[in-house]
């Protein structure tokens, strides 16, 4: 059995909502069509795009196509996310084997008209080729919109075979962004300008549902496996930290986005307005709808992560502490 089979073997009993929707064919077996992904991310940050990454790797209802490592204004650029993405996937999860990470823009958009071209943007463009409006691409943004709005600028009718499910905005209805959209504006403009279908996970969601102590952190996943432990050594490390209610607790963000695809995101539609110069939303001239996640269920998607990172840990051969 591949580690994918083992894998499914052992996390794959209670298919998520959202996948409900991709069922097997009459007489198909097992393993339904796992959802089609390629991860835009300014990996390196923080600690929360690496939660992110592995969320992909290991959930076998999910078929991480490629990775596209990007720039933010803390000094972060393409190469240097890449080589974070690529530490996640070769270091910590162990993967021998793994989709394609390339690096992405450097900076934001030279002029809102004008597309940035380097690797992650062809790979981005030239795979979603493959893919239909009743057969979409799903397109994560966890860092800046620079790329895709770069692929969408290069060939618009990308918008006909994507979904873009990003993690930012600070809130409904007021919009505003506190880091992903703000380390490229006129990107996350086209982006939203675009048409492409949208589902946007904010902040106010993810501090409210994804977030832990470090004492959580470590009883979550300090146990499992060499990964588990680096990723509890990780967040006890970080020194960014919230006070919610007493609790010194911060947020893995960009798991907003895999929670939503794989089921344990609640949703509503709301009209898609238009982003003002400040980063709120102008919503006077609304172009359609587009999709908010309203609440993550925090018990039952951090129990899944924890139980796809033994599986993985168990698939490898290394022994989870007891």
């Amino acid at each position: 059995m591949t580690a994918r089979g083992l894998l499914f073997a052992l996390t794959g009993a209670a298919l998520p909502a959202v996948l409900g929707a991709h069922s097997p064919s009459e007489g198909a077996e097992a393993m339904p069509p796992r959802l089609p992904v390629i991860l835009s991310t300014d990996c390196g940050t923080e600690i929360d795009d690496q939660w992110a990454v592995i969320c992909l790797m290991i959930s076998p209802h999910i078929d991480p196509l490629g990775f596209i490592g990007n720039h933010a204004r803390n000094g972060l650029d393409g190469q240097k996310a890449r080589a974070t993405i690529l530490d996640v996937l070769e270091n910590r999860l162990g993967a021998a084997q793994h989709p394609p990470v390339f690096a992405g823009s450097d900076g934001p958009l030279s002029a809102p008209d004008r597309p940035n071209d380097n690797d992650g943007v062809r790979f981005l463009l030239d795979h979603s080729k493959r893919y239909s409006p009743t057969d979409r691409l799903n397109v994560l943004i966890i860092g800046s919109h620079t790329d895709v709005a770069s692929a969408i600028l290069a060939d618009p009718s990308i918008v006909q075979r994507t979904r873009v499910v990003m993690m930012g905005m600070y809130a409904w209805p007021r919009g505003d962004d506190e880091w992903n959209v703000k380390n490229d504006p006129d990107a996350a403009r086209v982006v939203f300008d675009s048409g492409v279908p949208l589902v946007v996970g904010c902040s106010e969601v993810c501090k409210r549902d994804l977030s832990f102590t470090t004492e959580e952190c470590q009883a979550l996943v300090g146990g499992i496996g060499p990964c588990g432990a680096w990723l509890a050594k990780s967040f006890a490390d970080y020194g960014g930290r919230l006070d919610m209610d007493g609790r010194k607790v911060w947020p893995i963000w960009d798991c907003i986005t895999g929670a939503y695809l794989l089921g344990f995101a609640q949703v509503t539609e709301y009209h898609r307005p238009r982003l003002g110069p400040d980063l709120l939303f102008d919503h006077a001239n609304p172009q359609g709808q587009m999709t908010w996640v309203t609440r993550v269920d925090t018990e039952r998607f951090w129990a899944d992560y924890a139980a796809k990172l033994k599986a993985w840990t168990a698939a490898k051969g290394e022994a989870p502490k007891p």
